[in-house]
């Protein structure tokens, strides 16, 4: 399962030069999920050490990108809310997202 990371173009042109994103069309980039989520990010933000148990513990069995595009979007928000520092499941992907541009940047 990956997640689409949009409206980073200036960044991904900076990503592009020093990290090899070659590709990357119109400021999109596809990450995996796993990627986007890794130990480093679960484990000071949420009560998980894994986006994998993060997802395990909710009601919902996740295990293609249709399975997770099935969740309606206010139930995700209430167990994001629930399990972690952030209020809604989109302030947690910008998080992410953000952490993740900066590791890329720094490797």
């Amino acid at each position: 399962m990956s997640v689409e990371i949009r409206g980073f173009e200036d960044v991904v042109d900076d990503l592009d030069r020093v990290s090899g994103l070659e590709g990357a069309d119109a400021g999109e980039v596809d990450v995996s999920i796993a990627d986007l989520f890794p130990r480093d990010f679960m484990e000071p933000y949420t009560a998980f050490v894994s986006v994998q148990a993060f997802f395990e513990a909710s009601p919902w069995t996740v295990e293609t990108e249709s399975d997770f595009d099935d969740i309606p979007e206010d139930a995700l928000d209430k167990h994001v809310d629930a399990n972690t520092g952030f209020r809604s499941w989109e302030t947690m992907l910008t998080a992410a997202a953000r952490e993740w541009i900066l590791r890329k940047i720094a490797a």
